[in-house]
Order: C-alpha cells, then structure tokens, then sequence
C-alpha cells in the first residue's frame, strides 16, 4: 500500500484542479466507501461536494480502500508541470488517447493516465524517481569488462521472487517490483519494495481515538554501468546492498560472487597534486570546482579527526601554509561543481573506498569523467596528454601555478 501525505492533494482547491467529470470517473471504484462516509455522487447541477470529499480523505479510517491511497499518491506525486510534460509524451508513444488543451491541468492529465493505463502511470512514476538526489555505493565487477545481455520479463519476475524471500525474513513483506531502463552506457534498476509495519494513532470522524496500521513503500535504485562493469546502489541498509549484489549478481549475471565491491575512489590527487586536482576544464560542461570541505583521521593515541572547511579549501591552506601530512589519511571530500547549464553549483561528497553523492543523478557522468582524468578513479590512469593545466585551471576558476606534467604540482606546500 502506497503512503502520500493527503495534505497536499485533499485541500478543497487541489481537487478542483481535475475537471468535475473525469473526478467523478476517477473515484467512482470507490463509491460505495465515499458514500458511506457521506459523499453523494448526485450533483444536480451543482458539482461535487469538495469540501466534503477533501474531509474524507483528510480523515482516512481502517475501511479506506488501498487502490484509493494508491490512486492519490500517484496524482499527489506526478501532478506537476515537469510530470504532465513526461506523462504526455509516454502517452504519444504508447497511442493512449488524453483529452487536454490550454485548460488542462496536470492533475488532469495524470487522472487520465490511472484510468486508461495504471502500469503506464506506474512506469512513469519509477523513472521520475530515478531523477531524485542519491548517495551510492560502488561494487565493482571481477572483470574490467562485461558483456551484458538485458534480462526477459521472466528474469525480473524471478528476481522479484527471489528478493521477497529476503523481505519476507527481514520484516518488509512481499511484493516487490523491478522497474527497468536502458539508457544506453547505464541500465537503471528501481526496486519497490515495502518497510516494516508501521502502526499510528489516528482519530476517527467521530473524534474517537484509533489506530492505523500499514506498511511503507519504498524505493532502491541500482544501476549497472556497462563500460566500468560497475553496480551503484542507493539503499538505506548494509543488508539490503549485500542483498541486491547477490541477487543481482546471480540472475542477471549468473554469479552470486560477481561484484565483489573492490575499491573506487582514492583522494590522493588532493594531497598530492593540490588545486590541479580541481582543474576542470579538459571536461565539457563543467566550469569550475571547487573544495569545499575535507575531512582529515589523524590518528593517534585519541583518533583524531580533523574537518576543514572553507568557501576554497585550497586557497584557505594557501593563506594558513597549512601541510597535508603524508601520514594522515583523507577520509571525505565534499566539493562544489559549476555545471555549465545550471544556475548555481551543486554539491558532491566523495568518501573512499566507494562513496559518491550527487545532488542529481544526470550530475554523476560528467563528474565521473573529471574524477577519473584527475587520478580519484583507482585502476584509471590520469589522461596521459600533455595538457597545459595552467590554462585549465584558469577557465575552471581556479588559480593557475606552475606545473610539470599532467596535474602535477611543482614545490605544492600540501605535497
């Protein structure tokens, strides 16, 4: 059963933005219930009681149908400018016939979607996902390279079965689902499963205390990077990564054991080649970057941590001479990157030995590029070009000092 906050879509005016008609159509599986919480589907002329139906659905009880939390959850979160433009053009591709024009609303086109094509509605809704800010672990494959062959219908299906013996045993149901999508250098996996039950108190119309009880969605994202023969995975447990690394490995790849998860990231390049590590600007479509934070284990009898941070990191320890001893080790890297189509820069945290976060997934390829031409990609050599960093710094707005070689630092007070 989905969850949605019915604040959003149950106020009177969020409901008037479907058209009068295609509401009636939309609830009209749910009669029985809305009338008997005292909803008349008799409009003589005058519409539909919103304020009455929205006081319904601001008050859900323990007979309100799951298809009707389901139903508005999916038009809570795909009635928008951005997830109208989406659903109108899947529906071009697929021949569904939606009425709109000039005066149609998203909500009115998302309302059309659920009543000819649910799993469409579902589809579109899983990819839209997939655009939401994430933080992934890399695990990567026995072999530098794979040829990878897109799994049938009937493997996701037993995949899906597979993963519902471990939910099951660990408190989150069954009923998972595999969404699928090829796009072309990556295959992207959105998993919806369910969380352990929830139960809450609750107050009935009548302004007796009660109790709801459900259980929450939720959604996983692993995505299978053909060229590095990689899986991401965004999840919330230790237990569900291994889970999806076993699984996946297995089904799709015949092996449980293949992803091992060796390490990805290095932050050497930072202590060893200073601001020539943030030089951008050998990758099209980022303008600059910058450090913004670093967090240093110095160790010792009390395991000390020590946290820089700083508008430019490298610029404050300019100021403060400050040394990057060879013995420490560098734990996180939080930087600030200038794509060249966004407005303002976007944040990305590197934690080795395989931690990324970007605030947009379409952020992670070309930060994956910079990251492997700057030396932070283990196993990836730097560009062996003979490249005049001095000239890259400067367009990625950062001051430019002598070099030798690619990324290297003559005499950096840090190296």
């Amino acid at each position: 059963m989905a969850t949605f906050n019915p604040r959003r879509f149950a106020q009177p005016d969020r409901l008037k933005e479907i058209e009068c008609s295609r509401l009636s159509l939309f609830l009209h599986p749910f009669r029985d219930y809305l009338e008997g919480r005292g909803l008349s589907f008799v409009t003589n002329g005058s519409g539909i009681d919103y304020s009455r139906l929205a006081s319904i659905l601001m008050n859900p009880d323990d007979k309100t149908p799951d298809d009707l939390v389901d139903a508005l959850y999916f038009v809570h979160e795909m009635a928008t400018l951005e997830g109208m433009n989406q659903l109108l053009q899947a529906a071009r591709e697929k021949g569904l016939a939606l009425k709109h024009d000039s005066e149609s609303s998203p909500a009115d086109i998302v309302v059309q979607v659920w009543l000819q094509d649910r799993g469409l509605l579902e589809e579109q809704h899983a990819e839209a996902l997939l655009s939401r800010p994430r933080s992934f672990i890399y695990f990567s494959g026995k072999t530098k390279s794979h040829k990878f062959i897109m799994p049938t219908e009937e493997t996701l299906r037993t995949l899906e079965k597979s993963m519902d013996d471990w939910f099951a045993d660990h408190r989150r149901g069954r009923g998972s689902k595999v969404f699928l999508f090829d796009q072309g250098g990556k295959v992207s996996m959105l998993i919806r499963h369910g969380l352990p039950t929830k139960r809450e108190g609750s107050i009935k119309e009548g302004g007796e205390s009660s109790s709801v009880h459900y259980r929450p969605e939720k959604h996983d994202v692993v995505v299978y990077d053909r060229k590095l023969n990689e899986l991401a995975i965004n999840a919330d447990t230790k237990g569900e990564r291994e889970m999806y690394v076993a699984k996946i490995g297995w089904h799709l790849f015949g092996d449980e054991l293949f992803f091992p998860g060796e390490e990805k990231y290095t932050l050497d390049p930072l202590r060893t080649d200073g601001k020539a590590s943030v030089a951008c600007g050998d990758v099209e479509g980022l303008e600059w970057i910058r450090l913004r934070s670093l967090s240093i284990h110095r160790g010792g009898k009390y395991i000390a941590m020590q946290v820089l941070k700083a508008t430019d990191v490298f610029a404050d320890m300019d100021e403060q001479n400050f040394v990057i001893h060879p013995s420490t080790r560098l734990v996180m890297a939080i930087f600030e990157v200038k794509f060249t189509n966004a407005k303002r820069p976007r944040s990305v945290t590197i934690r080795p030995a395989n931690h990324a976060q970007y605030t947009r997934d379409e952020d992670a390829p070309l930060v994956e590029e910079w990251l492997g031409r700057r030396g932070f990609l283990i196993g990836i050599e730097k560009d062996e070009a003979n490249e005049d960093i001095a000239s890259t710094m400067e367009r990625s707005g950062t001051a430019a000092r002598p070099v030798f070689g690619v990324g290297r630092m003559a005499a950096a007070p840090w190296g």
